[in-house]
């Protein structure tokens, strides 16, 4: 038995064409919040480092403060 399709049905599961405004408008958006993305994730790195070079600085404060009682 041969299958036929209406044309109802071919126009229902029709691809929607998205303009290029619209495109153009996500892509923007999707930019911007890849960029936030990587921007939050560049000031979480910065911040680690920063904290581990002041416990870092710590340390070696504690280390001079040492050395200097100890010539004393």
């Amino acid at each position: 038995m041969l299958r036929t399709t209406s044309t109802a049905a071919v126009r229902a599961f029709k691809p929607v064409q998205v303009s290029a405004i619209a495109r153009r408008n996500y892509s923007d958006t999707f930019n911007k919040r890849e960029k936030a993305a990587e921007d939050q994730y560049a000031r979480q790195k910065e911040a680690e480092q920063i904290k581990q070079l002041k416990e870092a600085l710590a340390k070696k404060e504690k280390e001079i403060e040492e050395l200097k009682k100890s010539k004393k």
